[in-house]
C-alpha cells in the first residue's frame, strides 16, 4: 500500500508472502502456520508479526483472539511487542488466534 508516493508501510514482500499462504491455504493463518514461513523463508517472525500489525491496522488484515472475538492490533501493541527486543516465536503465545486479510 503506498501513501501519496510514500515509502510502503509495511515490508510489502512479507505481504505478498503472508497472502499468498492465505490463499494456499483457504484458512487465516496461526501462529504456527506464521512460524513455518519464518523458517522455510529465512525471515525473521518478528518482521511478519510487525508486517500483519501495520495491516491490521490500517485495515487491510484483522486479528481473531483464540476467543473467537475480533481485535484491533494498535501501535501500543506492537510498541509492547518489541519491549524487551525482537520477538522470537515464544514471545508470540498471547497472538495464538488467526490471522485473515479484512473483509
Amino acid at each position: 500500500m503506498l501513501l501519496n508516493n510514500l515509502a510502503p508501510l509495511w515490508d510489502e514482500a512479507i505481504a505478498a508472502m503472508l497472502s499468498e499462504q492465505y490463499l494456499q491455504n483457504q484458512q487465516p493463518l496461526t501462529l504456527e502456520n506464521l512460524n513455518t514461513l519464518a523458517v522455510e523463508n529465512a525471515t525473521r517472525i518478528g518482521d511478519i508479526m510487525e508486517t500483519l500489525f501495520l495491516m491490521a491496522i490500517y485495515g487491510d488484515w484483522q486479528y481473531i483472539a483464540a476467543n473467537g472475538e475480533l481485535q484491533q492490533p494498535d501501535q501500543s501493541a506492537l510498541d509492547k511487542l518489541y519491549s524487551n527486543g525482537r520477538p522470537k516465536y515464544e514471545d508470540l503465545s498471547e497472538f495464538s488466534g488467526t490471522w485473515a486479510p479484512a473483509a
